[in-house]
């Protein structure tokens, strides 16, 4: 009985992955509880006071040093100028932006680097009504 727990065990441990491993998640975030999502998202706010941003995060299953990352879109450059983390919090415009955040280039830990094209899509809108159209 020991003997087969052991080989499930090793057997189960080769298919155990990363579902996120090498790509880029994102969120929308508004007011209710926000979540990551690989490669697109989407979220809206009914709100008019409210600033939305959004999150995009590299995911991988090395350390990571520094990441340079290229936006495009709808959004607020500035926000981003200076972003260089595995992590960006994009602002975007308060009726409706599309911004599509891209990991060009992943420095790693370990000194060693990779160019790369991992993008997630992220999508905002704002509703007076609460409809969606």
């Amino acid at each position: 009985m020991k003997k087969l727990f052991t080989i499930l065990t090793l057997v189960s441990g080769l298919f155990a992955t990363n579902a996120f491993a090498n790509s880029v998640s994102c969120y929308v975030d508004t007011m209710a509880y926000d979540n990551y999502t690989q490669n697109h998202c989407f979220g809206g706010e009914t709100n008019p006071n409210w600033a939305p941003k959004v999150a995009f995060k590299v995911n991988t299953s090395k350390e990571v040093s520094r990441v340079e990352w290229v936006f495009s879109g709808t959004y607020n450059s500035a926000s981003v100028a200076d972003c260089t983390g595995t992590t960006c919090l994009v602002d975007v415009y308060k009726v409706e932006s599309s911004v599509r955040g891209c990991v060009d280039k992943i420095y790693y830990t370990d000194y060693t680097w990779a160019d790369v094209n991992w993008c997630a899509d992220a999508e905002y809108m704002y509703s007076r009504s609460g409809n969606w159209n």
